[in-house]
């Protein structure tokens, strides 16, 4: 089974990702009001942990990358899901008052410093998921794609194990989504190596 590039997958799926964004941002936001100390540190974790795999994985299983193109095609899905969480958040969220505005203070009351940094990240994050899925040649199903984010959630809790316990970071959310970073890179230059063997 090929790659679907067609404009029904990538502009739906990216129309989706958006809106799974938007829920997860949400639910994160109201972790933050209704938890505090470990029981915060611990969900929020596992919400960017569960978020990371979903944005970098979904667009592969709807696209089934096999070469630079496809894999390219899924990191489109990434960027427009990043658009359409930033159209949501701007016209809904912010006006809801959802969270508070630091990033906006520290750009001097405008957000357009961080905005591009969102849509990058997202498209990068679908794009090293892609890659993985592509080099892996098992991207038969949704369920294949599934396990391979598995993989990386391991990965990156061994990530967040090493630079916490080393003191290099210290235990909190925002060191887990480097972590989460840091072992999707880790899992592409590992799916690679296994290709090639």
């Amino acid at each position: 089974m090929g790659a679907r590039c067609d404009t029904r997958t990538i502009v739906g799926g990216g129309v989706f990702l958006g809106l799974v964004t938007v829920v997860g941002v949400v639910v994160f936001s109201l972790a933050s009001r209704a938890l505090s100390g470990t029981a915060e540190m611990v969900v929020q974790s596992v919400l960017l942990l569960g978020g990371g795999a979903l944005v970098s994985y979904l667009p592969a299983s709807w696209v089934r990358p096999r070469d630079p193109d496809s894999i390219a095609w899924a990191g489109v899905v990434g960027l427009l899901g990043s658009l359409v969480f930033t159209v949501v958040d701007t016209i809904v969220l912010r006006p809801l008052g959802v969270y508070h505005w630091t990033w906006d203070a520290i750009g001097g009351g405008s957000g357009f410093w961080y905005i591009p940094v969102w849509w990058m990240a997202a498209t990068v994050l679908a794009w090293l998921g892609s890659w993985v899925a592509a080099t892996s040649f098992t991207v038969r199903d949704a369920a294949s794609v599934m396990a391979m984010a598995g993989q990386t959630v391991m990965l990156s809790v061994i990530m967040f194990a090493i630079l916490t316990l080393t003191q290099v970071a210290p235990v909190h959310p925002a060191v887990m989504a480097l972590a989460f970073a840091l072992g999707l890179v880790v899992h592409v230059a590992l799916a690679a190596a296994l290709r090639r063997r």
